[in-house]
Order: structure tokens, then sequence, then C-alpha cells
């Protein structure tokens, strides 16, 4: 894992820093033609590490945020999707994006959302065709859409709502998949926001067949493409071919997190013991502190709270010890 920046870094040594906005910088990042890989995201530490480890961009979606409040993602209101996503955004510089569902009801709620998202820090945001009220059938594939011309409303009204033309509206149309919807549908709204000048699309198709499906309804190469990606996935190269440049994974972090936490408490109800590599543990936890800006405040006691007692050797910190404490247990 590479040095990124870091809450305590900007301690020390803080110069004028020009300002660029978070969309302006999302921006520049897909002007470069390159691919972007934008891991989900739902806190601060796994969008500050997902940075140090060299992603350009993260997305907040609505699924990952339900996951982790245990509410499910129909029933997330404006404000709880809003705090998530605000807090990525503050503690990362890179530029990050989040899922605004359908706005959040009628032409009003959808520009006050859009005002609170870019005033949290985010870089953009999508806005979906889903009906409104969201419905929880979705989650099990029956899915459906507005019509087009509610759909080209909300988006009107997100465009006139920035603050900034630089923060990115983007589009996602369901209609491919959807009980109402077909891709010949799926692309005739595609060249509808396109033409009121809409950048980014999600035609949200999730698999190759359906990538396939969509790009002969819209061969079209005009309008930046998105797609979600799953476990297992096409490449970037191979999302590339089919003219995607942004390439996001709005369920694979929470469930690996919880697929390895899962595990290791599975573990230990089963022999009593907590068991994983101690040299793994140990560059995980030096990682994350590393993400909270740690060496930095260390640097700071040193030369101030600490001058009399700087010297750590011999110290030991607890948690690094791993299976070694079975060795310095008293024999009862």
């Amino acid at each position: 894992m590479r040095a990124g920046g870091a809450l305590g870094a900007g301690w020390v040594g803080m110069g004028v820093v020009a300002v660029v906005s978070p969309g302006r910088k999302l921006r520049d990042v897909i002007a470069t033609g390159e691919s972007l890989l934008m891991p989900g995201c739902t806190d601060p530490l796994s969008g500050r590490i997902f940075e140090r480890m060299g992603f350009k961009a993260l997305s907040v979606g609505g699924w990952m945020t339900g996951a982790s409040s245990v509410t499910p993602e129909p029933l997330l209101t404006m404000t709880e999707q809003a705090l998530v996503a605000g807090r990525v955004a503050r503690a990362v510089s890179i530029p990050v994006r989040a899922d605004i569902h359908t706005g959040f009801g009628e032409p009003i709620h959808v520009m006050r959302a859009v005002r609170e998202f870019e005033e949290a820090g985010l870089a953009g945001v999508h806005l979906e065709d889903q009906l409104f009220p969201k419905r929880a059938s979705y989650h099990r594939g029956l899915e459906h859409v507005c019509d087009l011309d509610e759909f080209l409303r909300r988006l009107e009204f997100a465009l006139k709502a920035r603050q900034d033309d630089s923060f990115m509206i983007m589009a996602r149309t369901d209609a491919g998949n959807a009980y109402n919807g077909s891709w010949a549908e799926a692309a005739r709204r595609a060249r509808a926001v396109r033409a009121m000048g809409i950048e980014v699309l999600l035609p949200h198709t999730r698999t190759k067949q359906e990538i396939e499906a969509f790009r002969q309804e819209f061969p079209d190469d005009d309008l930046v493409l998105e797609c979600s990606s799953y476990f297992n996935g096409l490449t970037p190269e191979q999302f590339l071919g089919y003219g995607y440049q942004l390439v996001s994974y709005p369920l694979a972090t929470v469930i690996a997190q919880m697929a390895s936490t899962m595990e290791l408490y599975r573990g230990l109800l089963e022999t009593g013991v907590a068991v994983m590599d101690p040299e793994w543990a140990k560059q995980v936890r030096e990682e994350i502190e590393e993400a909270q800006g740690l060496p930095a405040f260390w640097e700071i006691e040193r030369q101030t709270v600490e001058a009399e007692a700087a010297d750590y050797t011999g110290r030991t910190i607890a948690g690094y010890e791993g299976q070694d404490t079975q060795a310095t247990q008293a024999t009862p």
C-alpha cells in the first residue's frame, strides 16, 4: 500500500493550496479517457484507505448505505444518505459521487437533495428513473421505471439546482431490466438525457449479455457510460472495449467486509480463538493508523508533551502480540 494524504499530515507544514472543486476534480479524471474504477464506500476509514491505495474516485451507493445502517435502501431518507456521503467526502481528497436514488420526491425535493449533496462536498450525484416511492421489490428483480417525461423533469431541476456548474449530475436508467421497459427504451432514454446536457449515463447493465443488448440499441459514442460491476466481473479493458469508461462497485465492499468478519468470529465461536495471520494483522493495523494520520500526531507530541519521554524502545503496543500471547500466559 502506498503512502497517501492523511488528516494528520495536514497539521504540519500546511501551505496555501489552490482550491479545486470536487466536481472539477471528477471531470478532470474523466477527461483523461482512462478507465475509472470507483470502489463503493460508506465510511471515512474505507475511503481514506482506498485513496491511499491509489483509487482516483469513490462512489457512495444506496444499497451499501442501507445495508450498513440495517435500513432497506427504499426507506433511506435524503439526510441519511447525505450524512454518510458527506463524511466520506470530507475524509478524502479524491472526488466522491453519490447515489441520490429518485431525488427523494418531486422537483423541489430533487433540488434540495442536489444542494445538500453539493454542500456536503460531493463531486456529483446520479439520479435514476425508478418509481418514487422506491419499492423493495427492486431487490428481488421486480423493477419498474417512471415515465420518460418524469425522469427528464427530475434531471432538469437537478441541473438547475446545482451552484457550481462543474458539479456532475449523472443519469441512471433501469429501463433495460424493468417490468415496463426494454433495452430499446433504455437507449431512447440515453439519447433523451444526452440531449438535455447530461454527460454520464448508467444504463444499469449488470452482465456481459445485458451490456451487449444495450450497446446494440445504443452504439453511440458521445455519452460517457458507467457500469456497475459485481464479483468476478469483466476487466477494465473489457469494459472499455464496450465503451464503458466508469466502473463502480455497489455491493462488494460491504459484502467483503462482512464476509471476512463473519469468518473471524465464526472461528472464535468454534475454537475460542480469534485467528488471523499476525503479520497481516500488523500490516492492516499500521495502514489504518497511517490513514488516521497518527504518525504526524506522534511527531507533534515528540516535539511537545512527550519531549522528555519520546523513546519508545521496549514499549509494547496493545494488539501487536498476536499468537505470541500464548507463550507469555501463565500456566494455571
